[in-house]
């Protein structure tokens, strides 16, 4: 299915324009015709860095996330839709994956194959995720990040039994309505890319949404099934058409906070706290004043962020080569600095902004009743309790991993859906330093 073939009555009724991304070749729609990019491409740089491009959020952190995630799940719910609770973040109903990577992953397989009943039809939810395939990026490229909430809105349509909740067009309106009027973007700033999806044994069209150079949203118009005899090929994988219909949505929490905030990397917008910490305790100003640079640390940074975007900071990237490429953009901005001086100054700036996030990824998992081990879930958590063990050598601080865990619950978690105690969770994490240091 393309939507050159769908019709969709609000592209029409709200002055959209179906043009081609003059980079990627990709169809999008926008309300301003003049645009050729669709605002995801290396020549679109993130233009909301201290510019924010979400109204009415002045705080930053666990209370940003608290009042962004709560405007969304009041949007839908005034909007008829039923708000689930989240899932463990740790997979147990799935034999397929260790961790939950996407709100669909709640209702796959057994919903989406039509076996069971959704939990409410339509539902909206706010879903804590972890995914690991990105994690030598977190702290280097600004965005992103081992563990987010995916806020959504789904709806399970049988179209043969004549029930359909709502499908393609309603749930762009809605979409589109939220961003607008209820986080006040300028409507001629946001692009809706075409571009398929898959996941899980689904696929489907799909639409991404993105506003000042950042995907903010994925919708999802899943119809489709895995099968060896499918007529539908995606991304090598053959799919039929199946019996749902299903609205499939993602919503990225802590990018809408980054957005509001404005902030030079999506880490000062969500865990400040920490960020100002780690940095206090190693002295990074110091260090910056130690290195004499002739430029203004923050718009430096700041800019590093636009490029990052711009650049495609991912796992396997080259990070010699990546420090080159920075340096001659920076250098047409007319910012003088050297290699050396650029790795001095992001180098454990990687490690302060990395260190939170890991946290909150093993808080979490710890918290679902995950114990570290050398197999499966348990493994990952291993994993990234050693990787904050290395990295707090790196930066030579002087903190346990139980200190780093007891101060990233008190400020940015909320436990009152754990499993396990805080207690529970700081003699893991104390056992996990002890076992790091014996190897």
């Amino acid at each position: 299915m393309t939507f050159g073939e769908v019709h969709i009555p609000f592209w029409e009724d709200s002055g959209h324009h179906r043009k081609t991304c003059s980079v990627t070749g990709l169809y999008f729609w926008t309300r301003d015709e003049s645009r050729t990019t669709s605002g995801d491409t290396n020549e679109d740089p993130y233009t909301f860095i201290g510019s924010p491009i979400i109204d009415g959020f002045p705080m930053k952190g666990k209370v940003l996330k608290d009042a962004m995630r709560n405007s969304f799940l009041n949007y839908f719910t005034s909007n008829d839709h039923t708000m689930v609770n989240p899932y463990p973040v740790i997979a147990r109903w799935r034999d397929d994956i260790h961790l939950t990577i996407a709100s669909i992953a709640d209702f796959q397989p057994h919903v989406t194959s039509g076996q069971v009943p959704p939990p409410a039809n339509p539902l909206c939810i706010s879903q804590p995720c972890i995914r690991l395939t990105d994690v030598a990026a977190v702290g280097r490229s600004g965005r992103h990040l081992t563990t987010f909430e995916m806020m959504a809105h789904h709806a399970f349509n049988r179209p043969n039994d004549e029930n359909v909740i709502y499908w393609i067009d309603q749930c762009v309106r809605f979409c589109d309505d939220m961003l607008v009027n209820t986080f006040g973007i300028n409507s001629s700033e946001i692009t809706y890319v075409e571009n398929p999806w898959s996941g899980g044994g689904n696929a489907g069209a799909a639409l991404e949404v993105i506003v000042g150079g950042l995907e903010l949203a994925t919708l999802v118009f899943m119809n489709l099934e895995e099968h060896e005899d499918g007529d539908v090929e995606i991304k090598g994988l053959k799919y039929r058409e199946m019996e749902l219909q299903i609205i499939d949505t993602g919503y990225g929490l802590e990018r809408f906070c980054w957005a509001a905030a404005g902030t030079p990397t999506i880490y000062e917008a969500i865990y400040p706290e920490s960020v100002s910490w780690l940095k206090e305790t190693i002295g990074f100003e110091s260090m910056v004043n130690d290195l004499q640079l002739e430029v203004d640390t923050s718009a430096l940074l700041s800019e590093l962020s636009r490029l990052a975007g711009i650049l495609n900071i991912d796992v396997g990237t080259d990070v010699e080569s990546l420090y080159k490429k920075l340096i001659e953009r920076l250098d047409d901005l007319n910012i003088k600095i050297s290699v050396s001086e650029l790795k001095r100054l992001t180098e454990p700036l990687s490690a302060i902004y990395a260190i939170p996030d890991h946290m909150h990824a093993l808080c979490n998992m710890l918290g679902d009743g995950l114990i570290p081990s050398n197999t499966k879930a348990g493994y990952l958590a291993r994993m990234l309790a050693r990787r904050v063990c290395r990295m707090k050598s790196d930066l030579n601080i002087d903190i346990t991993l139980p200190e780093l865990g007891k101060h990233h619950m008190d400020t940015h978690l909320d436990m009152s859906n754990f499993m396990q105690t805080e207690q529970g969770i700081l003699q893991l994490l104390d056992l996990e330093e002890l076992r790091y240091h014996e190897m």
